[in-house]
């Protein structure tokens, strides 16, 4: 076929980013690329472990004369996220990536590109493939179901690997200068508890909050954001502190690592005192609004009186107030060792009563230390129980706690300032990597990601810089040659 990337370099990974563009494969419809790199396997005469759910391992010996040097892992996935104009009649399923250059920058026609991460998926077969270049033995990773939860490396039985120094090249949207030094691992909750009603007949107050900006938990935690619910809860429980308050309902939120944008809430309070009720949370509201001028200035309190008919008995309403007051939020711990890294934060992102009676309360923790995971999820259980609430574990995904004496990181910024005279910057992730599920089953990995410059993944607008996918090819080549001196 004509590639469309014809005259760029490195013409070898490029090719195979064009090959793998034209498979379907969108989260958890991995088989047909995983079938493409087994075959390739063989046809090099590559040792390869696949597994159930389709991630697959290739395993390339050293260059002659350096079979002593340790190995190295590299690893990304082969899933992309599927996303396209309205106007696009693009199938996912069986339809092969149109691409086209703008610019330099190498893009798709009408839908994501899948450069997050066919440029781990393309660099690696380049790397196998090739012959002509210094290298140690490689262990090549290509998972699945990133993007749907880092499941493929969480099954991934890394038994089979020798190596202890990992390159990660996940291609998400950065400059080629960046390098994620660290990222949080994560332990899901789910509160449930009966939800006890009665009848009344009675007078309340219905509460509204709106103009949130919300945002994924991972990514504007440090932005001091404000969680509907949790402001909920601060507003109902001043009203409790005036008068007996009985909660009708109380919900908001629709992800664990979504921040609250809007929540709502119906209380019941003793007649011919709804007036009252309403004043404290007018004025507990106007204190919010102040509070978040710079974060939510779109903050917005609404009330009005209304009929109450049915509630939750004091004993379950008070215990969902103080769940809820009590519950621990936001940033807990930042580090000492670097500027601006949140080592450990929690989001209560749904509150709802389910078909079945119960109240329903989902929770995410988001910590790079597993020590400080472990104490805020026994605070989380504690109150649970306080609050005759059950605590359920969910989904948990590994921490890569960031690592001052990495050696792997030296030799690779070491590397890129010698070719191109400017230092690697070093970033933080506050969401789950891949990188941490691999860290959990082998403790004792030395990481480093390194990859092209690219932007706007996950969109329709989403572009690989050409220039820069052929600058890290030869970086990391410089790399594996650097790693065979020492």
């Amino acid at each position: 076929m004509e590639l469309v990337t014809k005259g760029y370099k490195p013409e070898d990974a490029l090719g195979y980013f064009e090959e793998i563009s034209a498979i379907p494969r969108a989260s958890g419809n991995e088989k047909a690329v995983a079938d493409y790199i087994c075959r390739f396997a063989e046809e090099h005469g590559l040792e390869y472990h696949r597994d159930d759910v389709h991630n697959v391992i290739v395993k390339k010996p050293a260059s002659k004369g350096y079979e002593d040097v340790p190995p190295v892992i590299l690893q990304g996935h082969t899933d992309m996220v599927c996303v396209k104009l309205p106007e696009c009649d693009h199938d996912f399923d069986k339809d092969p990536i149109e691409l086209e250059i703008r610019d330099g920058w190498l893009t798709a026609k009408g839908t994501t590109l899948g450069a997050d991460d066919g440029v781990a998926v393309a660099y690696m077969l380049a790397f196998l493939a090739k012959e002509d270049y210094v290298h140690p033995a490689l262990e090549c990773v290509f998972t699945s179901m990133e993007e749907i939860g880092l499941l493929g490396a969480s099954a991934l039985d890394a038994s089979v690997l020798q190596g202890r120094r990992m390159i990660n090249m996940d291609g998400g949207a950065s400059e080629d200068c960046d390098s994620v030094v660290s990222s949080a691992g994560g332990q899901v909750y789910d509160f449930y508890r009966k939800a006890d009603l009665e009848k009344v007949s009675g007078e309340g107050v219905e509460l509204s909050i709106r103009g949130l900006l919300g945002g994924h938990s991972a990514i504007v935690m440090n932005q001091g954001r404000g969680n509907g619910l949790k402001l909920m809860a601060r507003i109902i429980t001043a009203i409790a502190k005036e008068m007996n308050v009985r909660i009708s309902s109380f919900s908001g939120g629709m992800k664990m690592n979504a921040i609250v944008s809007a929540s709502d809430a119906v209380i019941n309070v003793p007649e011919g005192r709804v007036g009252e009720a309403m004043a404290i949370a007018g004025r507990i509201g106007s204190d919010i609004k102040e509070e978040l001028k710079i974060s939510d200035p779109g903050f917005e309190l609404t009330m009005a009186p209304k009929a109450v008919d049915e509630v939750m008995t004091a004993e379950c309403s008070d215990a969902l107030l103080h769940f809820m007051e009590l519950l621990p939020d936001g940033i807990h711990n930042m580090s000492q060792e670097m500027k601006d890294l949140i080592l450990c934060s929690s989001n209560v992102g749904v509150l709802e009563l389910l078909p079945d009676g119960r109240i329903h309360v989902l929770d995410c923790i988001r910590s790079t230390d597993e020590s400080l995971k472990e104490a805020l999820s026994d605070r989380f259980e504690t109150l649970a129980r306080l609050c005759g609430f059950e605590a359920v574990k969910g989904t948990s995904f590994g921490a890569w706690k960031y690592d001052a004496g990495s050696k792997l990181r030296a030799v690779c910024s070491k590397v890129y300032k010698d070719m191109f005279g400017k230092d690697m910057r070093y970033t933080t992730s506050h969401g789950g990597l891949e990188c941490g599920e691999l860290k959990a089953k082998i403790p004792d990995l030395d990481i480093v990601c390194m990859c092209p410059t690219a932007r706007e993944a996950h969109t329709t607008d989403e572009a690989l810089n050409l220039e820069s996918f052929g600058r890290m090819y030869d970086c990391l080549l410089a790399v594996f040659e650097e790693l065979c001196r020492r």
